[in-house]
């Protein structure tokens, strides 16, 4: 068997350490949220070890962030999209609680109507995945496929996350 590592090879050549002191700051927050996502049990010497190597591997240069990005909006969407969760989650549990099972399940197909962007229609087909009850199967030219398993308002939801990605960046209706 013939392996080929010229991909391999590329990567690590491009591949820089970064300067000592953003690696410091990317080990530390990498290593904190290891004691969280642990609840503070995590063994010490697994998650220093793998902060490290993220620190050294996980590109966080801000000339790759998008210029478009509206920072300022960013709260009130976090907040929208928390709202968004949490209705989807006890919708969820309101359906395993039930005695009768009314899983209305199904796909549903979404036609983007503001987001031309790939990488804009797939932050949104991940955003769906962090609302419980649905799961983006698929993008396929400008259209979300999305397994539903019981949301009465899904088509309104869509359409409410959409406008909100699209004021995230700045687009205006038609763009």
């Amino acid at each position: 068997m013939h392996l080929n590592i010229h991909w391999l090879h590329a990567v690590l050549q491009r591949w820089k350490v970064p300067p000592w002191r953003t690696l410091l700051w990317r080990t530390t927050l990498y290593s904190g949220l290891w004691w969280v996502l642990t609840e503070g049990t995590g063994s010490v010497w697994i998650g220093i070890p793998l902060a490290l190597a993220i620190a050294l591997c996980a590109p966080l240069d801000t000339t790759t962030w998008s210029t478009h990005l509206r920072w300022w909006k960013l709260p009130a969407f976090i907040g929208f999209m928390m709202k968004l969760s949490i209705s989807g989650a006890v919708e969820v549990a309101k359906l395993a609680l039930s005695r009768r099972c009314d899983a209305n399940t199904h796909t549903r197909v979404y036609y983007f109507r503001l987001l031309t962007c790939p990488s804009h229609q797939l932050l949104m087909a991940n955003l769906v995945n962090l609302t419980p009850g649905t799961l983006t199967l698929r993008i396929s030219d400008d259209t979300l496929y999305i397994h539903i398993l019981h949301h009465p308002q899904i088509a309104a939801q869509l359409r409410e996350l959409e406008s909100r990605i699209a004021e995230l960046y700045g687009l205006k209706h038609g763009h």
